[in-house]
């Protein structure tokens, strides 16, 4: 047994002892470790942990019954002298165990540490992201594939509007039914407009007498003439009275009438003017009359396909009612989003797209068409939309390639593009500077 051992053996004696006569207790000791117990009627104190030892050959200890781990429960007034004698036992533990313990503690402590360390450090799962488009190529640098596909991309129309009544009134007639296609310019529907049909019998008669006093130069002409005669005779008078052949007042009687032709021939200028103006007011009135009567007309401005009439003849509708949905399908959008990781934006524009869906009985169809669109906000953190125009194909009396259709898309890129040197002096299209 060491030196060590004993002496850390005899303190515990020393402090069982000394809490035995100071008062009633019942002492337990393990030999495997523990705590000492002290019971008394005037209150009990706190544990004090120790470390046992087992007590060297030829030394006995009396030890009791079977009971929990050792503890010390005693007075307040004995806790002083029990603080004192551990405080002892501390005291007279060697330089070289401090160490130790104090070794031990640090261990303990970076094991600690680098155990939360580690489960800080563990890498969350990488969130799904689309398959890129890149090839690796020699060193950190990555080829750019000569396509990319998107998947799951939609089908929409770039020429899609509900056509509205522009004026109140009472649907007169419908000359279309769904599903039917509409040139250019066709009417497809009136809304009532006899009175105005009334108000343009007048507006076109109003106009006519006002047009035709415009263009009556009669009383021009004959003002015009009128002042020639007086300029002549004004003239002779002013001669003779100069020979003495005339008085002064037949030289003034002379000038005074060429002066009134004058005046006559202006206001008959004035007068035609006037008519000429009251010509164009009466035809302002005129084409507002027939814009209004044009309003109640229901026109397709582009060659269309009705999706949905809203309406029926006999109907009253408003200003702004839908009557019906009108809908071109030659040409139609098709929508896909691309990953910023794989693709920047200015690598898609105007790149050549095929797009193929897939129809009944396992058959596809492809289609050729154009990026023309690339959104200026993005869809999310890594990923923005594009939009190609696809010219659709008819099959009999419908379309192959339909709204809301899910079709996938290949964009075909322009290799080249990769080694371009980005921030360039190239400004976007409408950029002014």
């Amino acid at each position: 047994m060491s030196k060590l051992t004993t002496v850390r053996f005899l303190s515990h004696l020393l402090l069982v002892g000394t809490v035995a006569v100071s008062m009633p207790t019942n002492v337990d000791a393990q030999t495997t470790g523990g705590q000492f117990e002290s019971r008394s009627s005037r209150g009990t104190f706190n544990a004090i942990p120790f470390k046992s030892q087992r007590p060297p050959s030829g030394l006995t200890t009396k030890v009791s019954g079977k009971r929990p781990p050792i503890q010390l429960k005693t007075s307040t007034q004995n806790s002083k002298r029990e603080q004192n004698s551990f405080e002892a036992f501390k005291h007279s533990t060697p330089t070289q165990s401090n160490g130790s313990e104090k070794r031990s503690a640090s261990d303990r402590t970076s094991s600690t540490t680098s155990s939360i360390g580690k489960s800080l450090a563990s890498p969350m799962s990488p969130p799904m992201r689309q398959t890129s488009s890149m090839t690796k190529g020699s060193g950190n640098t990555a080829r750019m594939a000569s396509y990319v596909d998107l998947n799951n991309c939609t089908v929409s129309f770039i020429d899609d509007i509900k056509l509205p009544a522009q004026e109140n009134g009472v649907i007169k007639s419908l000359n279309v039914k769904e599903g039917q296609y509409i040139p250019s310019g066709k009417t497809v529907g009136r809304i009532d407009d006899e009175l105005y049909q009334r108000m343009l019998e007048q507006a076109e008669l109003r106009y006519a007498i006002a047009k035709e006093a415009a263009t009556d130069a009669t009383a021009v002409l004959a003002a015009e003439k009128k002042y020639k005669v007086a300029d002549i005779e004004a003239r002779k008078t002013i001669r003779l009275a100069q020979n003495g052949s005339k008085s002064e007042s037949d030289r003034m009687m002379a000038v005074y009438s060429k002066e009134i032709a004058s005046l006559e021939h202006e206001k008959a200028q004035r007068e035609k003017d006037k008519a000429y103006g009251e010509a164009r007011l009466e035809l302002a009135r005129l084409n507002e009359v027939q814009s209004r009567i044009r309003r109640h007309t229901l026109k397709s401005e582009f060659d269309a396909y009705v999706v949905e009439i809203f309406k029926k003849p006999q109907e009253y509708v408003q200003s702004g009612d839908e009557v019906m949905r009108l809908a071109r399908m030659d040409k139609l959008w098709v929508q896909g989003i691309v990953n910023i990781e794989d693709l920047n934006p200015n690598e898609v524009v105007d790149r050549p797209v095929t797009v193929t869906v897939n129809l009944a009985r396992g058959q596809t169809a492809a289609f050729k068409g154009k990026i023309t669109y690339v959104a200026l906000e993005r869809q999310s953190l890594k990923s923005y939309m594009v939009k190609a125009e696809i010219m659709n194909r008819p099959a009999g009396a419908h379309w192959l390639l339909q709204p809301l259709s899910s079709v996938q898309m290949r964009i075909h890129l322009d290799q080249s593009s990769s080694n371009k040197v980005y921030g360039s002096a190239a400004k976007p299209r409408g950029v002014t500077r």
